[in-house]
């Protein structure tokens, strides 16, 4: 029994990360739903969709022999959890220097620019060429 269960991953992908996302938000959009249900029943039915979607969706990456195809979405998946790991340690960053300094972002590129607290008004020079006038 145990060689047949073996035999049947051979040349498939598995269960990667996305594979386990996709897993663990379909049981918890199941359990959602049947939380809501007493409440809103539209609410509930389109929870249990979504989440049997999810699940269904899981087992098909987990089963599937397009492996390149797979491991791109895989990829994708994970670039986008380490952009928002990366943006969360940021964010932690400035929160403990925000004692000292002053974050302003800039209009032009997005990019956050810090500032020593308590001088005054200030001129501020970001590296895409745009100026702010602010006060610290």
């Amino acid at each position: 029994m145990r060689e047949k269960f073996n035999n049947l991953f051979i040349g498939r992908q598995g269960m990667d990360e996305f594979s386990k996302f996709l897993f663990w938000a379909g049981c918890a959009h199941i359990a959602l739903s049947c939380l809501v249900s007493s409440f809103v029943g539209f609410l509930s039915s389109l929870f249990m969709f979504l989440g049997s979607f999810m699940l269904i969706l899981s087992f098909a990456r987990a089963f599937s022999r397009k492996l390149q195809q797979r491991e791109m979405e895989n990829a994708v998946y994970l670039q986008y959890l380490d952009k928002k790991r990366r943006e969360r340690a940021a964010a932690k960053d400035r929160r403990s220097q925000r004692k000292d300094f002053v974050f302003f972002k800039c209009p032009g590129c997005n990019q956050y620019l810090r500032v020593p607290r308590g001088k005054g008004k200030i001129h501020i020079n970001c590296r895409c060429g745009y100026t702010m006038y602010r006060k610290t």
